[in-house]
C-alpha cells in the first residue's frame, strides 16, 4: 500500500476539520473540550484513497496560536502542505506563521483551499481572493494551485481531490535504503496490547519483530505489531502514518518528541552545526548566546544559538551557527528545524542541520566557516573527507549516518587511494589528525625524556592517560601502532620513546652504574636490598630505574639480583630436574651457594613464571 501525507495548516476556525471530514468522513476532533470548544487543540489524523490508488494520510493541526507546538509537531514528514484561508476572513497572522513554518520544512507540494466560500457573496470572494493572491505572491506558495471549496456543500471538493492525486503521483517514494527512524507524535495506551506511538516513518522500513532503540533515553524495545491507517501490517515504509505497538514499554517510558530508530544509527546530542534563516516578516534579531525555541521532528527544545561570520542576524537574512542544546536532541544531518522566541512566542526562523554532532569552537576564525560550508555543501569526496576531519576516527557506519549518504564505499576508496584519508582496522581518520595526534605525542615524550633522562620511555598507560586526542584503548593502540609503524616511536616492554632516543649518562651517573652493578654482581645470591644500594640519594635511585629495566632486576619488589645470574639460577633448575627428576630447595641452596630464604624467593619466581611447580615439598618443571 503505497501512502502519502498531507498536513493542514491555516488560522483558526479557517474550516481545516470540516475540510479533512469532507474528504475522508472523520471527524478528527476527538477530544471532548475540542468538540465543546469547536477548535482543534491537539493532533488530529484521517486518511483516505485518492484515484491513483495512494492512500492520503491527512495530519489535521491546530490553528490557535497558543497551540503551535501542537502544529509543528505534526507538520514534520508531510509530503503535501494544504493550506487552508476562510473565505470569509482572508489571510489572517496565523495563516501566515503556518506559511512561514511550512518554508522552513521545505515540502515539496503545496495546495492553496479557499474555504467557506458559500458564506460570502461573489464579489467579497473576489476580493478576498485578490488580498491573498498578493500574499502569496512573496511566499513559497507563489505557484501552488489555489482551490475554492465549500466543505459543507461538497462544492470544489472533486477539484481539490484531482490536485491532490495528481501530485501525488508526482510525489516520489522515500529512500527505504537508510535506516529506519520516526519521530513520535502521539502515545497511547491500548487495553491487551500496551504502549502504541504513531507518527510518521521518515526513513527506511520496520518490521514486525525489529530491535529498535526510544531515544533519547536509549530505551530498547521491540516491535509488537504495526499498524498503517488501522490496518495490521508486517512492514512499513519510509512515508507512511505508522502505528508501531512497542513490547515491554511502559507509556511512562516514551513521550512526544521521541525517536524511534535501530541502535547506533542517530545522534544523541547537545551540539549541532547549522545553516538557519530569519523570516523577512519578523523584527527579532539574533545575537550571540540568544535563548530561543527550537522545533526539530516532533519536539520542543530550549537553545542557545550562536551565528557563525556576524555579530547578528536579522530578517531576511541567512547564516552558519552553531546550537547548542539544554536537553540531549535526536537528529540527522539535513533535518529541518523551527526557530521561535520563548516570550512572547513568535516564529522567526529556521534551517537545517549541518553536523548533528558539531564539536565546539573555542574561536570561530575563517577556516571553521569553510569547513562547516564544506560539510553543508561540499562535493561528497570533500564533505567526507571535511566529516572524517572534523571527528577523527569514524567507522564507516559512522561516517554514513553523519553524513546521511545511503553509499559511500566508492568515494572512501578514492580518498584512501589518494591517500585523503587513512584506514586503520575499522575506523577512517584524516592525515591532518595524525598530525595532530603526533605532535601530541612527541610534545610528552621530549618533555618525559627531558625529566626522566635515565628511563628509556613512558608506559603505554600513563602516555594514554596524558594525551587528549585518542579516546578509547583501541583507538590509542591503533594510533600508536601507526607512529611505531612510521618510525616516529618506539616501543618495548611497554614503554614508549621517541624513535632516536637513548638514555644518556653524564660521567658521574657513569661512575654510579658501575659501581651499582658491581656490588650486586659480588653479592652473587645473596640478594642486597634496593635500600642498601641506593639509600636517600636521589642519583643512585635514578640509575637503579634505569638498571633494572636493563642489567638488573629486582625480586618482590625489594632484593636486586643480576640478569645473567638470574638466567643462569634457571639452567641450574633444569640440571638438577635432570638429575634427580624434582628440584630440592636444599640441592638449589647448595648449588647457588645461599641461604634458604634466597633460594625459596628464587624457587616462587620460577613457579610464577611456569618454569616450576610445587610437587609436595619439592618442585618439578612443567
Amino acid at each position: 500500500m503505497e501512502s502519502i501525507v498531507i498536513g493542514t495548516s491555516g488560522h483558526i476556525d479557517h474550516g481545516k476539520t470540516a475540510l479533512v471530514k469532507a474528504l475522508t468522513g472523520r471527524n478528527t476532533d476527538t477530544l471532548e473540550e475540542e468538540r465543546r470548544r469547536g477548535i482543534t487543540i491537539n493532533l488530529g489524523f484521517a486518511y483516505f484513497t485518492l484515484p491513483c490508488g495512494k492512500v492520503a494520510g491527512i495530519v489535521d493541526v491546530p490553528g490557535h496560536e497558543r497551540f503551535v507546538k501542537n502544529m509543528l509537531a505534526g507538520a514534520s514528514g508531510i509530503d503535501i502542505a494544504m493550506v487552508v484561508i476562510a473565505a470569509n476572513e482572508g489571510v489572517m497572522p496565523q495563516t501566515k506563521e503556518h506559511v512561514d513554518i511550512l518554508s522552513y520544512l521545505d515540502i515539496k507540494q503545496s495546495i492553496v483551499v479557499l474555504t467557506k466560500i458559500d458564506m460570502v457573496d461573489e464579489e467579497f470572494k473576489e476580493l478576498v481572493l485578490e488580498d491573498t493572491k498578493e500574499y502569496l505572491r512573496d511566499t513559497f506558495l507563489r505557484d501552488a494551485p489555489l482551490v475554492e471549496v465549500d466543505s459543507l456543500s461538497g462544492k470544489g471538493l472533486d477539484a481539490l481531490v484531482g490536485h491532490l492525486d495528481g501530485m501525488a503521483v508526482q510525489t516520489d517514494r522515500r529512500s527505504v535504503e537508510k535506516d529506519a527512524r520516526m519521530s513520535v507524535d502521539r502515545v497511547f495506551s491500548v487495553n491487551g496490547f500496551g504502549t502504541v506511538v504513531t507518527g510518521t516513518l521518515s526513513d527506511g522500513k520496520l518490521h514486525v519483530g525489529d530491535e529498535v532503540v526510544i531515544y533519547p533515553q536509549g530505551c530498547p524495545a521491540k516491535i509488537r505489531n504495526l499498524q498503517i491507517h488501522e490496518q495490521d501490517v508486517r512492514e512499513a515504509r519510509a512515508g507512511q502514518r505508522t502505528a508501531i505497538n512497542l513490547a515491554g514499554i511502559a507509556k511512562t517510558q516514551v513521550s512526544r518528541g521521541c525517536v524511534i530508530a535501530k541502535k547506533d544509527s542517530v545522534f544523541a546530542t547537545k551540539v549541532m552545526d547549522v545553516r538557519f534563516s530569519l523570516s523577512r516578516n519578523t523584527d527579532f534579531t539574533i545575537k550571540k548566546m540568544d535563548r530561543l525555541k527550537l522545533y526539530i521532528g516532533a519536539r520542543e527544545l530550549v537553545v542557545k544559538i550562536i551565528p557563525f561570520g556576524v555579530r547578528q542576524v536579522t530578517a531576511g537574512q541567512e547564516a552558519y551557527g552553531q546550537i547548542l542544546f539544554e536537553q540531549e536532541a535526536v537528529v540527522r544531518k539535513g533535518d529541518a528545524f523551527v526557530l521561535r522566541t520563548i516570550s512572547p512566542v513568535e516564529t522567526i526562523g529556521g534551517g537545517r542541520v549541518v553536523d548533528p554532532t558539531a564539536p565546539r569552537y573555542p574561536k570561530v576564525t575563517q577556516e571553521i566557516l569553510d569547513t562547516v560550508r564544506l560539510k553543508d555543501t561540499g562535493s561528497a569526496p570533500d564533505m567526507l573527507e571535511t566529516f572524517v576531519r572534523v571527528h577523527p576516527l569514524l567507522t564507516k557506519d559512522m561516517l554514513a549516518g553523519l553524513v546521511y549518504l545511503a553509499s559511500i564505499e566508492e568515494t572512501l576508496q578514492e580518498l584512501l587511494a589518494a591517500g585523503r584519508l587513512i584506514q586503520l582496522q575499522d575506523f577512517l581518520i584524516h592525515p591532518d589528525s595524525v598530525g595532530v595526534f603526533t605532535e601530541e605525542v612527541i610534545g610528552l615524550l621530549l618533555n618525559y625524556h627531558h625529566t626522566y633522562a635515565l628511563r628509556r620511555g613512558m608506559s603505554k598507560a600513563e602516555l594514554k592517560s596524558r594525551q587528549t586526542f585518542a579516546g578509547g584503548d583501541k583507538k590509542f593502540a591503533l594510533l600508536l601502532s601507526l607512529l611505531e609503524s612510521r618510525n616516529v616511536v618506539k616501543i618495548a616492554d611497554n614503554l614508549v620513546a621517541t624513535a632516536d632516543f637513548s638514555p644518556q649518562f653524564s660521567p658521574h651517573q657513569q661512575e654510579i652504574r658501575a659501581e651499582l652493578e658491581s656490588q650486586v654482581r659480588e653479592c652473587g645470591y645473596t640478594l642486597p636490598s634496593l635500600p642498601e644500594l641506593v639509600g636517600n640519594f636521589r642519583e643512585k635511585q635514578q640509575v637503579m630505574e634505569y638498571l633494572l629495566l636493563d642489567t638488573l632486576m629486582a625480586l618482590d619488589g625489594q632484593l636486586v639480583i643480576d640478569r645473567q645470574l638470574y638466567q643462569d639460577a634457571r639452567e641450574i633448575v633444569k640440571e638438577l630436574a635432570v638429575e634427580h627428576g624434582v628440584i630440592k630447595l636444599s640441592d638449589f641452596r647448595d648449588r647457588l651457594k645461599t641461604s634458604r630464604k634466597y633460594a625459596l624467593l628464587l624457587l616462587e619466581r620460577f613457579d610464577k613464571e611456569k618454569l616450576t611447580k610445587r610437587a609436595g615439598e619439592d618442585r618439578i618443571l612443567l
